[in-house]
């Protein structure tokens, strides 16, 4: 009977949405991907960037942010969620580029980071696209940049299409001077 009843509410969907038998193999195959291969996209400026979505907690609009004086700029402040005090990272200062004015429409990304010492950091970025898969054929080495460019942070590149996903090791974002600085600032 409840097989019956499953066959049918499978049917009605495919009606609605009219997919034929390749379409709901690769919508069950989308559901069961390997979650390790999944990426939250978002940009800053025009670039794409993935963070694994195993690291992400949550994604949420700018909350009431509090300053604390004395910090860098790239630390605009810390917020309370939910009773945890986090610190949050302006990754356009990370990334060199000019500051956006910080309102309720700058979009979050609550993320653990670190190795041994696991932190949990909002990340301030333009926007958040989607979520994606990309297998392990379809991600390049960093290329080889002088010293003087600091890319230890970026794991991989990440290709769709013709999309270009820089992905981030959360492992290695911070410097020790950063963490201690996000550190400082979370405790306060």
């Amino acid at each position: 009977m409840n097989e019956m009843r499953e066959q049918d509410e499978v049917d009605q969907f495919n009606q609605t949405y009219n997919l034929d038998d390749e379409e709901e193999d690769l919508l069950v195959s989308q559901l069961n991907m390997d979650i390790s291969n999944q990426f939250v996209v978002f940009s800053v400026e025009q670039e794409e960037y993935g963070v694994p979505i195993l690291s992400v907690q949550e994604i949420i609009s700018l909350p009431n942010l509090t300053r604390i004086p004395g910090v860098p700029e790239y630390i605009p402040g810390i917020i309370n969620l939910r009773g945890n005090i986090i610190p949050l990272y302006e990754l356009r200062s990370k990334f060199k580029l000019k500051s956006k004015e910080l309102d309720s429409n700058s979009i979050v990304i609550i993320a653990e980071t670190g190795n041994e010492n696991k932190r949990i950091v909002g990340f301030i970025v333009d926007t958040v696209s989607d979520v994606v898969s990309i297998t392990g054929e379809n991600l390049s080495e960093t290329p080889e940049f002088s010293q003087n460019v600091d890319v230890k942070f970026i794991e991989k590149i990440g290709k769709i299409g013709n999309r270009m996903i820089i992905i981030i090791n959360l492992s290695d974002f911070f410097s020790e001077n950063e963490m201690a600085v996000l550190d400082s600032a979370a405790s306060k």
